[in-house]
């Protein structure tokens, strides 16, 4: 009898108890959900002020950026700058080696020139050529003086251009004596101006050649000029037949 109301009284017990459990089953999720929609409303909320912040330190690195960006145009200018300021350097230094340079060819040239100077206003020895005809001439013109037909000069025009023509024609001054010697035949005038002017012809292995001269005397004349044919007529048309 005992044992009937045992077993009574525990099944009515295990049955509450379930239905307790039961109830806090559904108050316990109904209790989790309410915490969960808590906590993701206290998310957004936090999210939200977290996006305005994301926002805002993007807009900062996107102003860093562009500061950088302008730091590194600026940086290449200033190095751009730098360089020219190295390459003005380096052209300054080249100058000043040059203006140096410069100067002391400067002293150089003026030294040099007054050696010019001083040669010019030296005796300087006469080249071998010069000095044989200049021996030859006059011997030529005390010869021709020793005659009684006339006498011979030689202006200092005349020796400079048988010099030039026989440095490097050594057989033209026979030919040059030669001709002067028949000056009757190989003679003719030439022009007559203020004073006549003759010439001699000179025919030798290099050519025709004329000897240019004037009379200053009834007894004397004065050899001028010497050259070949074409070249001496050239030079006499274009100085208006001047033996200065």
């Amino acid at each position: 009898m005992k044992k009937g109301f045992r077993d009574i009284e525990e099944y009515f017990l295990q049955a509450e108890a379930r239905r307790v459990q039961e109830k806090t089953k559904k108050v316990v999720p109904q209790r989790n959900r309410e915490n969960l929609i808590n906590q993701i409303k206290n998310l957004n909320e936090k999210l939200k002020g977290k996006d305005k912040k994301i926002k805002e330190l993007f807009r900062e690195i996107t102003e860093l950026r562009n500061q950088i960006r302008e730091l590194k145009k600026e940086k290449e200018a200033f190095e751009s700058q730098t360089k020219e300021i190295e390459r003005l350097d380096e052209y300054k230094r080249k100058i000043e080696s040059l203006t140096q340079e410069l100067a002391q060819l400067k002293g150089e040239l003026a030294e040099k020139n007054k050696k010019i100077e001083s040669l010019k206003t030296a005796d300087v020895p006469k080249p071998r050529v010069e000095l044989f005809i200049e021996v030859a001439l006059n011997s030529l013109s005390s010869l021709v003086t020793g005659r009684n037909d006339f006498k011979v000069l030689f202006s200092r025009r005349f020796r400079k251009d048988l010099v030039k023509e026989v440095s490097v024609r050594p057989f033209l001054f026979e030919s040059f004596i030669s001709a002067l010697s028949r000056i009757d035949t190989t003679s003719r005038l030439l022009k007559r101006d203020k004073k006549d002017i003759y010439r001699i012809r000179v025919t030798s292995p290099y050519g025709e050649f004329r000897a240019i001269y004037t009379k200053i005397a009834p007894d004397t004349i004065k050899l001028q000029r010497f050259g070949p044919r074409e070249t001496i007529y050239e030079e006499l048309n274009s100085s208006k037949w001047s033996l200065d």
